[in-house]
């Protein structure tokens, strides 16, 4: 039989339930950090630090911990500070980037602390590229693993160019990277797999003022996948140059 005031209690119930969820919804998006309480926050973690930078909105997560609901809330910041070495390089600068993390503790995001990400040096002392290419050519079997069965003519050369995206990680260590690196390996006497890449090749020295002298084994070449195989003749392949062959 039907019950108005039964129906009347059920629709009064469904409205304290969606206020007090819009409240709850309200209350986490409220208590989140702004960015100034960002910048005060990470300062505490890099008491030193020139300037910090609070990259976009950040992100609040549920997240179990045992039997425990917890509130995450995660702002991604760059913070530029002064390099160990300033006395040598006056424009150095050392930059950061990384999360502030927060958690909730009752209705505000309590700053819990920083998760490093990357790393990186700026104002560095310019790179001679003829030097690096010519360390490359010298070194290409350290550069990229198993290239006396990597065919070089056809493909990506690896070189640095004065467009290569340079990242320094200390005085006496940096890398460039190539996006995209194709490169074809043989298989067998007549099959080549071809296959798209990426190099991010790191190259280390002794001291500020020394040459660099080794490269981080295989950083030459890092497979991203499959592109297809290729047949020739077994002649054909045996008149082209591996990779070692072509760089001397």
């Amino acid at each position: 039989m039907f019950n108005p005031s039964t129906t009347k209690q059920m629709k009064t119930l469904k409205t304290i339930f969606a206020s007090a969820l819009l409240l709850l919804i309200g209350s986490t998006a409220m208590a989140q950090p702004s960015a100034a309480q960002v910048k005060k926050d990470v300062s505490k973690t890099f008491p030193g630090a020139i300037t910090i930078e609070v990259v976009g909105n950040g992100e609040t997560t549920e997240e179990w911990e045992g039997s425990t609901k917890m509130f995450y809330h995660r702002r991604r910041v760059k913070v530029f500070g002064k390099t160990s070495f300033a006395d040598l390089l006056p424009d150095s600068r050392a930059i950061s980037e990384g999360l502030a993390v927060y958690v909730k503790q009752g209705g505000t995001f309590v700053y819990k602390k920083y998760n490093p990400g990357t790393s990186e040096l700026t104002g560095m002392p310019p790179i001679d590229i003829d030097k690096i290419n010519q360390f490359i050519a010298k070194n290409i079997d350290e550069v990229i693993n198993n290239c006396n069965r990597r065919i070089g003519e056809p493909l990506t050369r690896i070189e640095m160019t004065p467009e290569s995206k340079v990242t320094w990680y200390s005085l006496n260590s940096f890398s460039f990277k190539i996006d995209t690196v194709m490169m074809r390996t043989r298989r067998n006497e007549t099959v080549v797999d071809l296959a798209r890449g990426e190099a991010n090749i790191r190259f280390y020295r002794d001291d500020i003022n020394g040459d660099w002298v080794r490269v981080l084994k295989g950083s030459g070449f890092t497979h991203i996948e499959d592109v297809k195989e290729e047949t020739y003749t077994k002649e054909e392949l045996d008149s082209w140059k591996t990779i070692d062959q072509y760089y001397r």
